[in-house]
């Protein structure tokens, strides 16, 4: 009897484990880069990126950066397009970004986009993560908030923002995360981010957040200290791994 207990008391106690390993709210330490597109001949844009993919100096700079770039769909935006891509680190992106900039190939396809986007509506953000919960990698629909937080209230704001989430675990079965934006930060300082596998779930898990006492609650305490700019919805198109 008493190996029965403590059986049981070895798989609770795991079990609670895994539970606080899922729900776990801390920054991953990534580095990434928002290249916001509006494209004008989809055809021409995406075979262009593929042979870029493709090409010796894309694969120089995965294996000696480790980068990761992927390319997502907007909805809600002035925009119809970003490409992400995402460093490890500072170190990684310095290191990442020298690489890119002295190929050739990187170059030609850069000069391309004058042929398949609207160049006059292009821009660029870079950011860190401050939060992640779960991997947002196998989340393939987002709801991603743009906002502006006053200058010294980003530590209430976050706080805030995680006891809402953390009310809220059982309506989110996707990732979520924040990211403060760095450079090109005029309109925008952060964006929180809540990921599913499809865009019905996502919804729901939306609605339900929503219509909580829980976000009754932040709304209020935050309101004086955030300014909401606009909310995207975004699909991924594809990954980029040379394959």
């Amino acid at each position: 009897m008493k190996k029965y207990l403590y059986l049981m008391l070895v798989i609770f106690s795991f079990n609670l484990s895994v539970i606080a390993d899922e729900v776990k709210m801390e920054s991953d330490g990534t580095i990434m880069e928002f290249n916001y597109l509006t494209v004008t001949d989809p055809q021409n844009f995406m075979n262009i990126l593929d042979k870029f993919d493709k090409s010796e100096c894309a694969k120089n700079w995965r294996d000696e950066s480790g980068v990761g770039v992927s390319l997502w769909s907007l909805r809600g935006s002035g925009n119809t397009h970003f490409i992400l891509v995402v460093y490890e680190n500072a170190e990684k992106m310095e290191k990442g970004r020298a690489i890119f900039n002295s190929c050739k190939e990187s170059a030609a396809m850069i000069k391309s986009f004058q042929n398949n986007t609207d160049t006059d509506r292009s821009w660029n953000w870079v950011a860190e993560n401050v939060v992640a919960a779960n991997q947002w990698t196998t989340d393939t629909v987002f709801a991603k908030y743009n906002f502006k937080v006053e200058e010294g209230h980003e530590g209430h704001y976050l706080n805030s923002w995680k006891k809402l989430m953390s009310d809220n675990l059982d309506n989110v079965s996707g990732s979520f995360g924040m990211n403060r934006v760095l450079f090109g930060n005029r309109y925008t300082s952060h964006m929180v981010y809540v990921g599913n596998e499809s865009l019905d779930a996502l919804l729901k898990s939306q609605k339900a957040v929503l219509s909580s006492d829980a976000f009754l609650d932040f709304s209020m305490d935050v309101k004086d200290i955030r300014q909401n700019v606009n909310v995207e919805l975004v699909s991924l198109v594809k990954f980029y791994t040379g394959e």
